[in-house]
Order: C-alpha cells, then structure tokens, then sequence
C-alpha cells in the first residue's frame, strides 16, 4: 500500500521527468557527504537538479509520465541528473566536476529525445559548444556574406569615384 510520502515523490519524479530534456544517471556510491555536496553545488550553478532516487519509484514516475524507457536510468544506487532546456550545460557540470573531483562518480546511463544511451555520451555532450554560442556562430555566417557584399559594393563605388576624379583632372589639364 503506498504512502503518502512515496505517492509525493512519484509525484514530485514525475514533474522533473515531464521537464527535463536530458536525464542522468550516475554512480554516486564512494562520495562523501561533502563530495556530494561540491556535486549538487556545482550542478545548481549550471541549473540543473540532481536527485537521489529509489528505482521502483523512479520508475513509476517515468511510467507515469507517459516515459517508460526513462525508467532504465535508474539502475542501482542511483544520482538521478535532470537537465532543463540546454542539454550541454547538464552535460559540462557534470564532466568538469568529474575531471576536478578525480573520485569515483561516473555517469552510467543518458536518456534524452526518448532514446536510452550509455553514459559516456556525457563526455561527448560535454565537448560540444555551448547553445547560446552555436547561435552567435550561425548568426556570425548569416551576416559575413552581407558585410563582404558591404564591402565589395563599397569599394566599387569608391573605384568609381575615384576613377571620374581622375578623368576630371585629365580633362582640366587638358583644357
């Protein structure tokens, strides 16, 4: 029969299933209380929430979020990852804490765009730029082709100006 407390975390499970666009599940057994601490401070700082779950009622949150393969990131003791909107951000803290720490958290397993994944896609994530700076990227090669227009244009019309000032000048040392 369940309480009333677990039917509020599957409840709670369930939200940040619903949200998230990147989940991950991590080894956390080996950290100290205050390994773990550094950790969830430094994936607060990215914006991103890290929950220890219990399986079964991670699973049933997944499941009831309409997400059943979501369920298999929750194996073993599990830091359950979840990452809102920008899937490299989650993926960068988590990467960055685990060069820096050098213990024995490791991520196990990614789900994201409904597809289950082992967890070293966080590495790869992690190496990716930034979103905010692939779009200045694609906004910087939309405008190069129109400043070299820009300047191709304005050249022209100096090269032209240029060639009736010269022109002018024959015709009055002609005169």
């Amino acid at each position: 029969m369940p309480t009333a407390k677990k039917e509020a975390t599957v409840a709670e499970l369930k939200d940040l299933v619903e949200r998230s666009t990147i989940m991950i599940g991590a080894e956390y057994r080996g950290l100290t209380v205050k390994e773990l601490t550094t950790l969830r401070r430094a994936l607060r700082d990215a914006g991103v929430e890290a929950r220890v779950v219990k399986n079964k009622l991670f699973q049933i949150a997944a499941s009831q979020a309409g997400i059943e393969t979501a369920g298999q990131v929750a194996e073993g003791p599990s830091l359950v990852i979840f990452g809102f909107g920008d899937i490299v951000a989650p993926s960068k803290a988590v990467a960055d804490y685990q060069k820096s720490a050098r213990n024995a958290f490791a991520p196990k397993k990614v789900f994201m765009e409904g597809a289950i994944s082992d967890g070293k896609l966080v590495a790869d994530l992690a190496s990716l730029p930034s979103r905010e700076e692939l779009i200045g990227r694609l906004a910087g090669a939309f405008v190069q082709p129109v400043q070299q227009l820009a300047v191709l244009l304005n050249d022209s019309i100096q090269s032209f100006a240029r060639l009736v000032d010269a022109r002018a000048g024959q015709l009055e040392a002609g005169s």
